[in-house]
């Protein structure tokens, strides 16, 4: 069985337990005390509001202030939404909570930057979506400006991807042509990709493109991996944004060698 928790409201609410008889009257006998030294009982609401707002943005859950203060959820939230006078004890332990030296959550610039990179080279966005663990919705709406602020801890994992194939070509056609009509610059364009001031540098030769022998192995390793899922050559080329006529012969070229190695 749970403890009784002893408290003034309580005793206010009807409890007549000793315990809550007890509190109450050490809260009027402290709220007297106050009162005799001139102490307000109560401070404004909008001082205790700006403070819980300085506890958000630096990343704080309404759940951890509630839980790290006493107060509760609902009564923090009347304050938030325009609560005139604050209780002084609630207002002290609100008051009293500090704010994040270390924001939970930043600008996404650098992981938009990344995201895009990584598309002009090659890499679908799905994919990118899939390696960070989080929806390919979700990622869109992050590099469609939607999200304002991404966790500290997804900025990480996704530096995380960028370090790991931001070197190397990967294998869409149609993500990188996507990019292109998009105007988005590859990882050779940056110097400090996660500086919001950085201009990114569009020269030709900096970016990093595939040759044509790599560009080839790339459509057909894609052309092979869609043949699997038994889409037609105009859905394949609609997809890699390939001529129809080029995905058939290469659709031709894969039944060929796979014959010949039967």
């Amino acid at each position: 069985m749970t403890a009784h928790a002893a408290h003034y409201t309580c005793y206010r609410r009807g409890c007549r337990r000793d315990e809550c008889r007890t509190a109450d009257r050490i809260y009027r006998k402290r709220a007297e005390l106050r009162r005799l030294s001139g102490i307000p009982g109560h401070i404004a609401g909008p001082i205790v509001a700006a403070h819980l707002r300085l506890l958000t943005d630096s990343g704080r859950e309404i759940r951890d202030i509630a839980a790290e203060s006493g107060v509760s959820v609902r009564a923090i939230g009347y304050i938030l939404h325009g609560q005139g006078k604050v209780t002084r004890p609630k207002a002290l332990a609100i008051l009293a909570v500090k704010p994040l030296v270390t924001s939970r959550r930043i600008a996404p610039t650098g992981v938009i930057r990344r995201v895009q990179a990584l598309a002009a080279i090659g890499w679908p966005i799905e994919w990118m979506a899939q390696q960070a663990g989080i929806h390919p919705s979700y990622l869109f709406s992050i590099i469609g400006g939607r999200v304002p602020a991404i966790p500290r801890e997804l900025a990480a994992r996704f530096a995380a991807v960028y370090r790991e194939h931001s070197t190397r070509p990967g294998p869409s056609q149609y993500a990188r042509s996507s990019a292109r009509r998009n105007g988005w610059h590859g990882p050779l364009a940056w110097d400090d990709i996660d500086n919001p001031a950085e201009q990114p540098d569009v020269e030709p030769d900096r970016r990093l493109e595939p040759t044509r022998d790599e560009l080839a192995a790339i459509r057909r390793a894609e052309i092979t991996h869609l043949l699997a899922f038994n889409l037609s050559h105009d859905e394949i080329a609609a997809r890699l944004d390939m001529a129809p006529a080029y995905v058939r012969d290469i659709a031709r070229s894969i039944r060929t060698d796979l014959e010949k190695a039967a």
